[in-house]
């Protein structure tokens, strides 16, 4: 007869566990790719000095942050559990910093005389101090290693996009969505999963602030290549501006950018002839999507004889008969600008759509999976430095699942690999003047090894 279940835990809870051990054994990869890719050399030599050489050194603070992140981690106060980890302490070779102390090194990040020309009223974008300069030289670093040691071709796709981040504090400033926050905009190099810029910003800055200098400073963190980067690149409507628009054509970058509907595009999406529309898809609850060209020309202010008209594609949305949208409406319509001439319509409108499962993606991962989503700090450039440290997390770990996991976890989140390869059990052991971190014997035979001798197997010269 089965047994059975018991009302409540049928097991005593004992106290006392004095052997040295950790759930964290699997992260044993993740510390040696950081260090052997060269990213936490980069991170002790990038960033400036510390006043005392006193406790841990720039690249031990950077990679304490990475784990906290990487093994869910979401505030400054979870050192204070981690580092009771003895196991993972001696993994590292270090013990983790407290809470308090990994507190005052963010706080460095700050620099308040960069915060001196920010007006009373409207947004304000401030310059980044040393620090900030510095970790980002740490990222791009993660950027070169990637392509040094994954060989990737030479198509480059950069998605732009910002996302709000709510917050309590009361430095943090109103969003267009009305509550108080942040919002910060990323780059992303669709191809790898690589962020290639971010940019910490107030809540009130416009998502098309700027974008110009930081969609260049992304592309200028890859490295040279002989045959040159294919770059091509997505947004929304925030970078529905002219001058940004012939700054990207000038460069030869092919794009495709939601535009916004002025009253002179509605009208001659509206005035497109019944016979033009193309079905694109047609849904299950009968939401019918179109899509068709449109003979738009926008006047510039400053236009030459020979300057080439950009494309414009128009996409109408029809609800099923008898329904309406939420705004009462039965159709809805959208456009999309481009240089792209040669491209297919459709298939160019499916690639511009094609965002939403990689720029939003890392938007979710990092707020959601990684420690982006809450920012420990009132000072601007301590979030600033939060928001690096997390991108440069996110970068490792795609980094990893590049160079020294099985294909199976190619496409896997942070929280995937959590369970699947960090979580894992090791106990430290002293024997005969040595010490080393004794795993289940399936796991290091199936998963950490495979794992390091795929890292050493790495060309990891970065140029």
């Amino acid at each position: 007869m089965r047994k059975p279940l018991p009302n409540a835990l049928d097991i005593d809870l004992r106290g006392g566990l004095t052997e040295e051990v950790t759930p964290h054994a699997g992260v044993a990869l993740l510390i040696e790719l950081g260090r052997r890719s060269g990213v936490m050399a980069a991170a002790e030599k990038s960033l400036p000095p510390k006043q005392s050489a006193k406790g841990l050194g720039q690249g031990q603070f950077v990679e304490s942050v990475v784990l906290l992140s990487a093994l869910g981690g979401e505030c400054l106060d979870d050192f204070d559990g981690l580092r009771r980890d003895r196991g993972l302490a001696a993994l590292l070779g270090y013990d983790l910093p407290a809470a308090s102390t990994a507190r005052q090194w963010l706080d460095r990040f700050h620099a308040e005389d960069l915060l001196a020309g920010r007006p009373r009223q409207g947004s304000f974008i401030p310059a980044e101090s040393a620090g900030l300069v510095g970790l980002r030289a740490v990222v791009e670093h993660s950027v070169r290693t990637y392509v040094a040691a994954g060989q990737p071709d030479r198509a480059v796709t950069l998605d732009v996009d910002a996302h709000l981040v709510e917050s309590s504090k009361q430095t943090a400033l109103p969003t267009y969505e009305g509550f108080r926050g942040y919002q910060p905009v990323l780059v992303q190099w669709a191809q790898t999963g690589l962020v290639l810029a971010d940019e910490f910003r107030d809540g009130n800055v416009p998502a098309a602030r700027d974008l110009k200098r930081v969609v260049d400073d992304a592309y200028a963190s890859l490295p040279g290549r002989a045959d040159g980067w294919q770059v091509r690149v997505r947004s929304d409507s925030a970078a529905y501006e002219q001058d940004l628009l012939d700054h990207w054509d000038r460069r030869g970058w092919l794009f495709a950018v939601s535009a916004d509907l002025s009253r002179q595009l509605r009208q001659e999406i509206v005035a497109v002839p019944p016979e033009t529309w193309e079905l694109w898809t047609q849904e299950r609850d009968g939401t019918v999507r179109e899509w068709a060209e449109v003979p738009y020309v926008p006047s510039r202010a400053q236009e030459r004889r020979d300057t080439q008209p950009y494309r414009y594609l128009a996409i109408r949305v029809r609800t099923a008969q008898g329904l309406l949208f939420g705004d009462g409406s039965t159709v809805k319509h959208f456009a999309v600008v481009t240089n792209d001439w040669e491209t297919g319509g459709q298939a160019l409108l499916e690639w511009h759509r094609g965002k939403a499962g990689t720029i939003e993606h890392v938007h979710r991962v990092l707020k959601d999976e990684l420690a982006a989503g809450v920012y420990p700090s009132a000072k601007f450039g301590a979030n600033a430095a939060w928001l690096r440290l997390q991108v440069l997390t996110a970068n490792l770990l795609e980094l990893l699942k590049a160079t020294a996991l099985d294909s199976t976890y190619r496409q896997a989140r942070p929280k995937r690999l959590r369970f699947a390869i960090f979580t894992q059990f090791g106990r430290v052991v002293h024997h005969a003047r040595q010490q080393f971190v004794r795993l289940a014997t399936v796991v290091l035979e199936a998963l950490v090894r495979p794992g390091q001798r795929r890292l050493r197997a790495r060309g990891w010269a970065v140029t």
